[in-house]
């Protein structure tokens, strides 16, 4: 068995679990509790949607992932970022949510963006351990482990966060949840780099220079079928990006509260999510990576006409909880299906840096697709929003079909 397979598989998930609880945080911050907050302190919907660009980072991350390949340990990093997120939430949390946009909003933007700063680096060097230990037959679960962890996190920095602010306030609140980075570090502070993996193959990628630094992308992106792959990468959650972000505010212009809305979305909604990553990893080996993608991608599209349907005015509390918790498993399945495969294109000297490099061109088609949901839905109002999510995913699938219809046996079952 190769060195790095030693380690026990429970324990690497495990922390795998934490580290992606940890970035879920600030990205349930962003993506659920962020909108409705700044919605109840009357900024308008355009604006909302441009808070996306504060997940530039994300998508620009690749430029950087080549450093946390080649230099230092991954245990370095993840103590060192981890420790600077949670004196960020610290700051965050020195004053209540309404001075932030009142009086500081420039200063709330950045703090936020440095946030996502961290939250991408750390993404970096936990992926590049994940795709380094976990064997090929573990990715699935590796996956919904990672897509649980990040869920989790989502909910306690999202819906469970913004039903804090409606009891206990903004600062209360927020400085608890930065209590939960402590216990994240001890694990990682125990972690250990195998020391007969230095001796065995290489641990960082073999890069010297510019010309070095470049050819590293270079020859990844001259792999056969890449284009239709970075296509499908691309694209296959872009739908999803469009519309999510306009949930909170539908509901919130629907009358519900925003500890409703945290409890719907943040909460139950977000536990049907759950179900669905950690079903999707079990199914991804029944059905094979490209019916997986196609299946669960054909649910998402769904997931969002009941939104449409919401929006124009089918409205009892039945079929929100349905439409909530529909959309959110599909989401859980559809995450594990993409991240998973991404996993199996990857390069064993470099798995960070090419991990990542599909990661933030998938962010960075989304975050575009989230900036355009604000103005479309200010423009068109919310029924166009979801319609036009809907048709966005269903026109992801066909990369889906062309990619896996030029590969081998192997690619399409996932083996």
């Amino acid at each position: 068995m190769n060195p790095e397979r030693r380690i026990l598989d429970a324990p690497l998930l495990g922390l795998l679990a934490m580290l992606y609880f940890a970035q879920g945080l600030p990205s349930g911050l962003l993506g659920k509790a962020l909108p409705p907050l700044l919605r109840q302190q009357g900024i308008s919907l355009s604006t909302i949607g441009f808070t996306a660009l504060l997940a530039l980072p994300w998508t620009m991350k690749f430029l950087w992932a080549p450093f946390l390949d080649r230099f230092w340990t991954r245990r370095r990093w993840l103590l060192t970022l981890n420790l600077i997120m949670f004196i960020l939430m610290i700051l965050l949390a020195s004053r209540d949510f309404g001075p932030w946009v009142s009086q500081l909003f420039p200063f709330l933007m950045i703090l936020l963006f440095l946030m996502n700063i961290t939250a991408a680096t750390q993404d970096i060097a936990t992926d590049g351990l994940a795709v380094s230990r976990l064997a090929p037959h573990m990715r699935g679960l590796g996956n919904s482990v990672q897509v649980i962890g990040y869920k989790v996190g989502m909910i306690f920095g999202g819906g469970l966060l913004l039903w804090l602010v409606a009891r206990f306030g903004w600062q209360l609140s927020y400085t608890a949840l930065a209590f939960l980075i402590i216990p994240i570090l001890l694990p990682v502070w125990f972690m250990r780099e195998p020391e007969t993996l230095v001796r065995s193959e290489p641990n960082h990628a073999p890069w010297q220079g510019w010309q070095g630094y470049i050819g590293l992308f270079k020859d990844f992106l001259s792999r056969e079928r890449m284009g239709w792959w970075l296509l499908t990468v691309a694209t296959f959650k872009a739908g999803d990006s469009l519309a999510s972000r306009m949930i909170g505010p539908l509901l919130l212009d629907h009358g519900l509260s925003l500890s409703d809305i945290g409890l719907l979305t943040g909460v139950v909604g977000a536990t049907a999510g759950l179900a669905g990553a950690l079903l999707g990893g079990l199914f991804l080996l029944r059905l094979g990576h490209c019916k997986a993608l196609l299946i669960f991608g054909a649910l998402q599209a769904a997931g969002f006409i009941g939104y449409l349907c919401i929006a124009g005015g089918v409205y009892d509390i039945r079929t929100l909880y349905a439409v909530v918790c529909m959309e959110q498993f599909a989401d859980g399945l559809s995450t594990v299906a993409l991240f998973t495969s991404m996993m199996d294109v990857c390069r064993k000297q470099s798995p960070g840096t090419d991990y990542t490099l599909q990661a933030a061109f998938q962010v960075t088609v989304s975050g575009f697709a989230a900036l355009a949901g604000g103005l479309f839905t200010q423009r068109f109002g919310y029924q166009a929003i979801f319609a036009a999510g809907a048709m966005l995913t269903i026109f992801a699938l066909v990369p889906v079909v062309m990619y896996f219809r030029n590969a081998g046996p192997s690619s399409s079952s996932g083996k």
